[in-house]
């Protein structure tokens, strides 16, 4: 049975398994075939690229978290390897809208 990962936006590093995976099974990711390191659940994430520690990991393009430790092709993605950054990520695009309205407040 061919298992076929969903890719968001042609930036992320991760896809979306739309069944659970088992190790060993291959998954076909964006043109790519990649055997599962480990058992990854139904809806969770695969790397479909290394993505070394400290790097950010994409979905929709965006960074939606920090790896904590390198990150394989075709391992599972997940809060066990994966530093949520919701709350910084939060604060630059705040930051950075904040200083674009003053910019604006002082064209007007």
């Amino acid at each position: 049975m061919e298992i076929f990962a969903i890719v968001l936006n042609e930036k992320d590093n991760v896809a979306v398994v739309p069944r659970a995976v088992a190790k060993g099974s291959v998954v076909t990711a964006a043109g790519l075939e990649l055997e599962a390191a480990e058992d990854i659940p139904v809806g969770h994430k695969i790397a479909i690229a290394a993505i070394p520690s400290g790097s950010m990991v994409v979905k929709y393009g965006t960074a939606i978290g920090q790896a904590e430790c390198d990150i394989l092709p075709g391992q599972w993605v997940h809060t066990h390897n994966v530093k949520d950054i919701t709350e910084q990520l939060c604060n630059e695009y705040a930051a950075a809208y904040r200083k674009r309205a003053k910019e604006m407040a002082k064209d007007a």
